[in-house]
């Protein structure tokens, strides 16, 4: 594929870049580290890359043979609300050098990989967006939010009614009990929806098992609980900084990772990094914005959310697909008319929900519902509601009536919510 170039300027190709060529490997991690304001790559580098890319699909712009611009992209899966999974196509290391912006490469780019994510039969592409601006042109919509949060942990009291069960906690090494690791988290991942799927190479490289500057680190920890079954159910791996004030400890706890498949895991979890000897402040990002822990605690604002940003963006490829599905809270019919300048999305749907699922057809009806394909991905998950978006001019309704069935309609009890990284 070759886009059109600006006058005089030479032509630019989309190629596919091998990992096990160690010569093309290199320099695509030699443009992707200036783009990201990276070290250098070296052998031993380039190496691990090919470690934590094997079995991805790694593209790149090219100029008279040089890579000025990447894209990478894998398979996985998405949960939709109710706990049905759908096909994905993850995309990330989006990037193009300075000297060549603003000559169509990103959308070169990105029309490949979403056009052969289609023909692949993946129901939606997904990626964390470094600049928001960037991606609703693609048709891709922030479907979940997360929240950080700040405990002050001398604070954090735990209700008496809060759940327990009587499980235990054990200190672990994450490399050798990933495979629990891996067990809680797709527990979790299966009835959240917004979650992805993590496959052995994602533990891999995130326990550091491959070496990766974005794994948990040497200096972290991981606490795993078991249930009263003995089975785990929950774990959380963190870094402990130490500090000082005079003789008096002003040490924190950044929590990496906090998962847990029962409110009494979470409890147990949660207690345990408030409770550590020397800590002051545990610290959490990317957690959900509905986290359970406020409500756990007899002082509330012990545990304050200090921020919330959109985490995972959705682009939908197969409408019919995602809305056949999620669930959604009692019957109702709606007519979708779905905007998508760049097609796979557009048309007309009739929605019918009722206790069997959802049934989801074409229709030459007027419609109840007009919206582009961005907004119907923030409203997919449930993170976004039908009133939200009306009221902000990004979907029309026919009327109030409506609109209020399909915010009742297309809403869920428990905010969506993504914890990977890729």
């Amino acid at each position: 594929m070759t886009p059109p170039s600006r006058t005089g300027s030479p032509a630019i190709e989309v190629v596919d870049v091998d990992v096990e060529d160690t010569d093309a490997l290199t320099r695509w991690s030699e443009m992707l580290g200036t783009a990201f304001m990276e070290d250098r790559p070296d052998p031993t580098s380039v190496a691990h890359r090919r470690e934590r890319l094997r079995g991805q699909r790694l593209r790149a712009g090219a100029v008279e043979g040089r890579l000025v611009a990447s894209l990478r992209s894998f398979d996985t899966e998405l949960t939709l609300p109710g706990g049905r999974l759908v096909g994905a196509n993850a995309v990330s290391s989006v990037a193009v050098l300075p000297t060549h912006r603003r000559r169509g490469l990103l959308s070169a780019l990105m029309r490949t990989d979403l056009r052969q994510a289609r023909e692949r039969g993946a129901a939606v592409s997904v990626l964390i967006a470094s600049e928001a601006p960037i991606y609703g042109r693609y048709g891709f919509g922030a479907a979940t939010e997360c929240a950080s949060w700040t405990v002050d942990a001398d604070r954090a009291r735990f209700r008496g009614d809060a759940p327990r069960d009587g499980g235990a906690l054990e200190l672990v090494d994450a490399r050798e009990a990933r495979a629990d690791l891996a067990a809680v988290h797709d527990r979790v991942r299966r009835r959240r929806a917004g979650e992805l799927l993590r496959d052995e190479q994602w533990w891999n490289h995130t326990t550091g098992v491959v070496p990766n500057p974005r794994a948990w680190g040497p200096r972290s920890r991981t606490v795993l609980r078991r249930g009263p079954d003995g089975v785990a159910d929950g774990y959380c791996t963190y870094t402990p900084a130490e500090s000082w004030q005079g003789r008096v400890s002003r040490s924190t706890l950044t929590v990496h990772e906090l998962s847990a498949t029962t409110p009494a895991a979470t409890r147990a979890l949660w207690e345990y990094c408030t409770s550590v000897d020397w800590v002051r402040s545990v610290r959490a990002e990317d957690r959900p914005v509905d986290e359970l822990l406020p409500w756990l605690l007899e002082d509330p604002r012990a545990a304050q959310r200090s921020g919330q940003d959109d985490f995972l963006w959705v682009r939908i490829l197969d409408t019919a697909a995602v809305l056949r599905a999620r669930s959604y809270r009692g019957a109702a019919r709606l007519v979708l008319r779905v905007h998508d300048d760049a097609g796979p999305a557009a048309g007309t749907v009739a929605l019918e929900t009722g206790a069997g699922g959802a049934e989801v057809a074409p229709t030459d009806a007027a419609p109840d519902v007009e919206l582009t394909v961005d907004a119907l991905a923030a409203l997919l998950l449930g993170g976004t509601s039908a009133t939200t978006l009306a009221r902000a001019g990004r979907l029309q309704a026919r009327d109030e009536a409506v609109l209020a069935r399909a915010a009742d309609v297309l809403g869920t009890g428990e905010a969506p919510w993504c914890a990977t990284s890729f």
